[in-house]
């Protein structure tokens, strides 16, 4: 049996432990509910298999950084099944009703491999209506344990986490949209012309090499075919030829 006093001392006290840690994630407030679990934990008598790692605790004191640099797009998670937003855990194995917009709980696919009484009654109540508050306060909401829950429910599901990010990195959504005229102007000519660079056109100014765009203009004419390169110094080896590009 629990002792007032060991719950009041908890309260006071509140030692940083793993117990401790693990309670904070599943009672968002301090209450008698926190302080009783916190004292079975360090009793042995709970939580006995719950491992501090990346997933099972936030292990960096509650930080939301993942969430706030690349948030995701919640309604898609929820509907692959790899996030579940629910009524609120009452933290006594039940539910409550929730009483605002963002009263729920988040429950990832990874909670429900190790599911307690409560989540698996939770699922069973869904709230729709919270999913816009927690679609716009991810970074208050969905600290860096719980998003790396997310990406392990992705990836146990077979999917790619770029999916389902809101904004995708740069780099993906510059391979999407690459297209061969995109491509000769990822780099080369100075100034506002920019794209691959014409070798035969190569000369020295105020010692810089400047050479002309690969793309001839309409109508110009150039003495050789162009021999292309990304950028001027790429042309200081001709490869095969002793010389670059061909005569008319």
């Amino acid at each position: 049996m629990i002792k007032l006093s060991d719950i009041l001392n908890e309260i006071i006290e509140e030692k940083e432990d793993r117990c401790l840690r693990i309670a904070r994630r599943k009672y968002d407030k301090p209450s008698a509910y926190r302080s009783g679990a916190i004292v079975r934990c360090r009793q042995g008598k709970i939580w006995k298999d719950l491992k501090e790692d990346e997933y099972d605790d936030q292990g960096d004191g509650g930080q939301f950084t993942l969430a706030k640099e690349n948030p995701f797009n919640i309604k898609k998670l929820i509907d692959k099944k790899i996030l579940f937003i629910t009524k609120p855990g009452d933290g006594k194995g039940g539910v409550d009703e929730p009483n605002w917009e963002g009263d729920a709980s988040v429950l990832t696919l990874y909670n429900m491999a190790k599911a307690e009484p409560w989540m698996k009654l939770a699922v069973k109540s869904p709230m729709p209506q919270a999913i816009p508050y927690i679609q716009n306060n991810q970074d208050k909401v969905i600290y860096n344990g719980k998003y790396n829950q997310i990406l392990w429910g992705i990836k146990k599901m077979g999917l790619k986490p770029e999916d389902f990010y809101v904004n995708k990195p740069k780099e993906l959504n510059e391979a999407k949209k690459e297209t061969l005229r995109t491509w000769f102007k990822r780099k080369g000519a100075a100034g506002s012309e920019g794209g691959w660079v014409d070798c035969n056109t190569c000369r020295e100014v105020d010692g810089k090499t400047k050479c002309k765009s690969c793309g001839r203009q309409k109508g110009e004419k150039r003495s050789k075919y162009p021999s292309c390169r990304p950028t001027p110094s790429a042309c200081k080896d001709p490869g095969k030829g002793k010389k670059w590009g061909k005569t008319k």
